[in-house]
């Protein structure tokens, strides 16, 4: 096996013989660095075997790809590694024929599609709409989104499949919905897993073909699959494949409210795949003493992390007058650092290595503010992976891509007409054909002002140079942005260059792993919806994150701001003891993001949304911590300020 640094634990796991393995490994474990090691071990031991690697994120796929590259050349052709939402892509891309999709669905990844598609519905139940009319804006608003939340949950647990769930309404509702979908040649997200899962049910000899290419199936995160995710991961192994290794960590569950558990890791795989090997990782090789002795305030005495780190480190808990006192001490402490250091990090101190953390981005604004006033680059982390263009004018070109690929898609046709400001009463056109949509716009747009008109004529351009040939992309988005430079400098469109580029990488990130001859606009569009297209790297500046969206990273500075109760815990969990067992979850989460320097702050007080201020506890996590380091902060409180330094 190739020579890399792996402790003990470590090793074992990599070289197990056993079949069915579970790994328990807490935060900073080094379970990526393993995972990638016993793909490693698996292929040049086994040199015709193949493996099947299942990621929580996009980015951790990269990860151990650019990992293996150096010493396996083929491992796109051994080793399928990526998230299982991108795998179930490839099964439906290949043999989403079996089950009636002809041409590959499109992907409505976006929650505001299929809020149009909960109206529409409405729209057409006329009991349904009488009562939707009485409610205001806000009240129809939280219908839609608690419509859409149910729908989700029955898609995760496989459309309802108990029986006493056949009479509900909610699916009766679903049925619409998908029908709906059907109509238009589309899926959304979860559906992705869904009709995987219906192949290889339905059809047992593909999930014997996919039994037979991979030997091995590695399953990282697993504390954080769903039922749907689960039964998938069953069926694809069928009664006899027993060569898998679960992976994750139960004190990382935080997305519970999309249904995931631990249970499918620690219990329902323990029994499906017995007998399964126990192992574990718990020594944390990301973060300082400081920081390891306060995460472990949060954990159960029998999963917490082994403290072997030589840095000490700093964490600090500190109190605030009111809000903004607390945005502007951030800013104010990371200006220190990042002009002074600090012993326990190596190198100049620059914004990527530091992160201001929150249970949620609301949390953000006033320190927005101060950093804008000071100059501090920044920028607000998004949860999901799909892309959100700014632009009128690389939107009107998305959406023109989404009809090219799917001309049935008649949401994103009407959205395309209202974005071009085109009359769209009495619009008939046949579905059939993007030739036939193209001749509704330009009929349309030729009674519009001649700006707009020029605009529709470069992008139709565009478009039919894609239709031509996909490997013209790169072409077309240059066309584009030579006609925007070409204006004035006070008309130009800056935004919309910026979206260029933004289209320019997703682009080259799908070039990068699919060969020239194997390209489709319909292929790239899915992977896009996915995220898995997208840069990895972030942009520059301080990140400012919610918890969830980012996890797996880490920072050598962290602030968790905002650490007040019914902020985090969030107040909605506090309605049972499963939601705020999760709540605390997101906080052990949340301080193991840091590698040197924590400080956790919450202000005395809140402006509240409708005036004036309401006073403010802390989070029942820092009083956990308090009390579980013993510590006694009356003795250190002072007038306006709150600190307490563990070393």
């Amino acid at each position: 096996m190739t020579e890399t640094h792996l402790t003990p634990a470590q090793e074992k796991i990599v070289t197990s013989d056993a079949e069915s393995i579970l790994v328990l490994a807490s935060a900073g474990s080094g379970k990526t660095h393993v995972l990638t090691e016993r793909v490693r071990f698996l292929l040049e031991r086994e040199k015709k075997s193949h493996v099947l690697a299942l990621t929580f994120t996009n980015k951790a796929a990269e990860e151990m790809e650019n990992r293996l590259n150096n010493t396996i050349k083929d491992i796109h052709l051994r080793a399928f590694i990526g998230t299982i939402h991108s795998f179930c892509l490839e099964v439906i891309r290949r043999r989403g024929h079996l089950i009636g999709y002809v041409d590959m669905p499109q992907i409505f990844e976006r929650d505001t599609d299929k809020q149009e598609l909960i109206v529409q519905i409405i729209r057409e139940s006329n009991s349904l709409f009488r009562k939707f009319q009485q409610k205001n804006q806000k009240e129809q608003n939280q219908i839609i989104r608690d419509i859409l939340f149910r729908i989700g949950m029955y898609k995760k647990n496989l459309h309802g499949l108990h029986s006493e769930h056949k009479n509900d309404n909610m699916l009766l509702l679903l049925q619409e919905y998908d029908s709906l979908l059907v109509s238009q040649n589309a899926i959304d997200y979860d559906d992705v897993i869904v009709l995987t899962h219906k192949i290889l049910t339905d059809f047992p000899h593909v999930a014997e073909i996919y039994r037979k290419q991979y030997r091995y199936i590695m399953v990282d995160e697993s504390q954080d699959l769903n039922f749907a995710q689960y039964e998938l991961i069953k069926a694809l192994c069928g009664t006899d494949h027993k060569r898998v290794m679960m992976v994750g960590d139960p004190n990382q569950v935080i997305y519970g409210f999309n249904g995931s558990d631990k249970k499918y890791m620690v219990e329902s795989f323990v029994s499906d795949f017995a007998p399964v090997t126990k192992l574990s990782l718990n020594e944390n090789f990301r973060s300082s003493t400081a920081i390891l002795k306060a995460s472990n305030c949060l954990i159960a005495d029998g999963s917490k992390m082994k403290i072997n780190c030589s840095l000490k480190g700093l964490f600090e808990i500190k109190e605030f007058s009111d809000q903004q006192s607390e945005a502007e001490w951030i800013a104010e402490t990371i200006e220190y650092y990042m002009e002074h250091g600090h012993s326990d990090i190596i190198g100049k101190i620059t914004e990527d290595r530091i992160a201001v953390l929150s249970r949620t981005k609301y949390i953000f604004h006033p320190l927005e503010e101060v950093l804008q006033k000071k100059g501090i680059s920044y920028f607000v982390k998004k949860d999901s992976g799909s892309s959100e263009f700014e632009s009128d004018f690389i939107q009107t070109f998305d959406l023109g891509l989404r009809l090219l690929v799917n001309p049935k898609d008649q949401l994103h046709f009407m959205q395309l007409l209202n974005l071009l400001n085109l009359n769209t009463e009495n619009i008939t056109v046949s579905q059939n054909t993007f030739a036939d949509k193209l001749m509704t716009l330009s009929k349309l747009i030729k009674k519009e002002p001649t700006p707009t008109k020029t605009n529709f004529e470069q992008l139709k351009n565009s478009w039919l140079d894609i239709e031509n040939d996909i490997n013209s992309f790169k072409n077309a988005l240059n066309k584009l942005q030579h006609f925007l430079e070409e204006e004035t400098e006070e008309n130009r469109d800056l935004t919309a260059i910026e979206d260029i580029q933004e289209y320019y990488l997703l682009w080259e990130g799908y070039c990068k792993n699919v060969s020239k001859e194997a390209r489709t606009l319909s292929h790239f569009r899915s992977q896009m919806a996915l995220g898995i297209t997208h840069n990895s790297h972030s942009p520059s500046g301080i990140t400012l994150g919610t918890v969830h969206s980012v996890k797996g990273l880490g920072f050598d500075i962290v602030f968790l701001m905002g650490m007040n109760e019914g902020t985090f815990p969030d107040y909605r969990s506090f309605k049972d003891n499963n939601s705020l067992a999760e709540e605390q979850n997101n906080a052990y989460v949340a301080l193991t993001r840091a590698k040197r320097l924590l400080f956790l702050t919450y202000p005395k007080q809140k402006r509240m949304p409708w005036g004036g201020n309401k006073l403010q506890q802390p989070s029942r996590f820092i009083e956990l911590i308090k009390k579980s380091m013993n510590q006694k902060p009356d003795k250190i409180r002072s007038t306006n300020l709150l600190s307490i330094n563990f070393m």
